[in-house]
């Protein structure tokens, strides 16, 4: 082998293990040209977003992305922010809070800082809060560089030679993705958005396998699927086991019975869902057998109802338990009152993620996936074909056993999962800074200086 051989082999190992690793930690400079977020919508849809001031977050583990959609009275726009298996919302009067792979991260509402998000963000060097920094000295080259920076540190006439037709033109469209993609975030967010939420905190929890999160009197609760548990949160632990429920002899991480949804009441958990009422470690997975989740009361620590097919997302709304019987499709209606339950809708999708606004309940729907998690949801025997999607229901219409759907949105692309979403009032149009964003240098809040 020539010494030209050789170094033309390990430019081209250099190339590629560069490449690689720009695929781990840059997902979004290749993935953000090959995910289809298309979508049908009913054309009700973006005036009644519009009409009622409110927007609508969700999450898509599957697909990685908290998503919005927002309105501006004629047309529906999809937006979308990536992050590690996005899971539960909880959405306060000023925050959104997103549980994720490792960590729980909140976002706190900043409307103060609109105008400034509707500016082009200057390059890092022109910035008097790090006048000395340039953007070639920094760990972080693909959160706060620009595209010409990107494009000052292209490779050597050598590097290039080494690589194939194919590699070349592979990694000239990853770079075409990737400076389109850094142009985007030193660019002025759309003139519509009329509400900033801005990263303020992560707790990082470890892989619990978060599902649910909500905000009660003691702070943020979080349902630890890992441990089959709900939790709180303390700076200074992964987590703080506050319940499990009767069946479950030991906390150890191997999600037995896969505890999954939770509702609050009065600022306190009132109610969870279970996939099972096992004892040993992930035996909620097993393909035989009945199905046998549940609805558990929290404070009683009993079953209130049994045989429920892969259930989720228990909300407590006007003195009623909604939650849905996910594997058949179903949504439906607990009153505590008369210990009766009431299947109040059957849509073409696995349901799961429920919020209210005033007479109208927005519901989660994801396609039926082949998976060996557990058996086949029945779901898949009903229909030809499931949706993934949000419809949209007004309870004040159920007449004969079903009620009222009054809009919808499908996604018609690559959104096949959705887990949570969660309404966000008095905005139509948000925008979320996320945590690597370039925007987070500089974009500052504080309270006034007290003497």
């Amino acid at each position: 082998m020539t010494n030209e051989t050789k170094k033309q082999q390990q430019t081209k190992a250099k190339l590629d293990k560069a490449a690689i690793k720009d695929a781990q930690q840059a997902p979004s400079s290749s993935l953000y040209g090959e995910m289809d977020y298309g979508s049908e919508h009913s054309d009700n849809f973006p005036a009644i977003l519009k009409h009622l001031n409110i927007s609508l977050a969700f999450t898509s583990y599957q697909a990685g992305r908290l998503m919005f959609v927002r309105s501006d009275g004629d047309n529906l726009d999809i937006n979308f922010k990536e992050f590690q298996r996005p899971m539960g919302l909880s959405v306060t009067a000023d925050s959104l809070t997103l549980g994720t792979f490792t960590q729980v991260i909140k976002f706190q509402r900043e409307d103060g800082l609109l105008d400034k998000i509707k500016q082009p963000l200057d390059k890092i060097e022109k910035d008097i809060t790090a006048p000395r920094i340039k953007a070639k000295d920094t760990d972080n080259k693909q959160i706060d560089a620009t595209p010409e920076e990107v494009n000052s540190e292209s490779e050597t006439n050598d590097d290039l030679f080494a690589l194939t037709p194919e590699q070349l033109e592979k990694h000239k469209e990853q770079q075409r993705q990737f400076k389109e993609h850094q142009q985007k975030l030193f660019s002025p967010v759309d003139e519509r958005v009329d509400a900033c939420f801005i990263t303020r905190s992560a707790h990082y929890s470890g892989m619990i396998n978060i599902h649910d999160v909500d905000w009660g009197d003691d702070g943020l609760w979080a349902v630890n699927s890992s441990f089959s548990c709900l939790c709180t949160l303390d700076p200074d632990f992964s987590f703080v086991p506050r319940w499990k429920p009767h069946f479950i002899s030991e906390l150890a991480p191997e999600d037995r019975c896969h505890l999954n949804g939770m509702a609050l009441n009065n600022g306190k958990p009132a109610y969870v869902t279970t996939f099972s009422q096992e004892d040993k470690a992930g035996k909620w997975r097993r393909k035989d057998g009945k199905f046998d989740g549940t609805l558990m009361d929290v404070e009683s620590n009993e079953i209130l109802i049994d045989g429920l097919a892969m259930p989720h997302s228990p909300r407590c709304y006007k003195d009623k338990v909604y939650f849905c019987n996910s594997g058949h499709g179903l949504i439906c209606c607990y009153d505590p009152q008369t210990k009766n339950t009431t299947t109040i809708a059957e849509v073409p999708g696995f349901t799961r993620g429920i919020d209210f606004y005033g007479s109208l309940m927005f519901v989660g729907l994801s396609k039926v996936r082949e998976a060996d998690v557990s058996r086949p949801a029945p779901l898949a025997d009903k229909y030809d074909e499931t949706f993934s999607g949000i419809w949209v229901f007004n309870l004040d219409e159920f007449v004969e056993g079903h009620m009222s759907q009054v809009a919808q949105i499908s996604f018609t692309g690559n959104v096949d999962q959705i887990y949570d979403i969660a309404i966000l009032p008095n905005t139509h149009f948000p925008e979320l800074i996320e945590p690597n964003h370039p925007r987070m240098r500089n974009h500052f809040c504080h309270p006034e200086l007290l003497v």
